[in-house]
């Protein structure tokens, strides 16, 4: 196998040599090649993503061109054939482009001038980037909901134990400094309540199917009818 490489790549060698062509002439001609059967086959076609396809092909031979320009060996006349071979790919370029902005909506068009000056964000990659950071998003805003969930439930429970000590413990205090500590705790105790009311409302707003339905705490709590009856009796 090793021998059949060697001598196929000598045989590339003694041709570039008969021929009198560079490594740069045999890697264009390898790119015509490729670049005639994508014509061949997506000139004519309006399907969107074959156009695309075409495009992104185009765009990155010219690129590749232009870099070689100044790196190129064969002196003048190697970079005319390269200038002409940009052009050419250019207006068929333009032509593509042109097809595939009629039958995209306008926030999807392309403009020449900027897919082929610097790295462009093809719109039709657009859709999965976006798709996939808005399911970030939903997560990190999912996790940030059960964290402040679960710290107002602990709250609560806290405030309901405090309450219940209070109520089987004289602790020494009067009768009316009794109450006014308990008064302290059912206020603090419904001030719960409403945020707990209030981030369920918020979160089901945001969230939906599926995922709301997967968040037992978007349901109404027990605790907060118990709450609520505890704290009446204790009125």
């Amino acid at each position: 196998t090793i021998q059949s490489l060697q001598s196929k790549q000598q045989n590339v060698e003694s041709m570039k040599a008969q021929l009198a062509v560079t490594e740069s002439h045999l890697e264009d001609w390898v790119s015509d090649v490729k670049e005639w059967a994508e014509a061949t086959t997506n000139t004519s076609t309006n399907d969107v993503d074959a156009l695309a396809s075409r495009i992104e092909v185009l765009v990155t031979s010219i690129k590749r061109r232009s870099q070689r320009l100044y790196k190129d060996t064969d002196g003048n006349k190697g970079r005319a054939r390269i200038r002409r071979k940009i052009r050419e790919e250019k207006g068929i370029l333009t032509s593509v482009v042109e097809k595939y902005n009629k039958i995209v909506p306008s926030t999807e068009s392309l403009c020449m001038e900027t897919i082929v000056s610097g790295e462009t964000a093809w719109p039709w990659q657009l859709p999965h980037s976006v798709r996939r950071l808005e399911e970030e998003k939903k997560n990190i805003l999912v996790l940030e909901m059960d964290h402040y969930w679960k710290w107002l439930s602990t709250r609560a429970k806290t405030s309901q134990e405090l309450s219940s000590l209070l109520s089987n413990w004289p602790c020494g205090f009067s009768e009316e400094g009794l109450k006014g500590l308990q008064s302290i705790i059912l206020r603090k105790q419904q001030n719960i309540r409403e945020k707990k009311m209030q981030a369920r409302d918020c979160y089901l707003r945001l969230l939906s199917g599926e995922t709301a339905e997967n968040m037992s705490f978007l349901h109404k709590p027990d605790d907060c009818d118990s709450d609520s009856d505890s704290s009446d009796d204790a009125l």
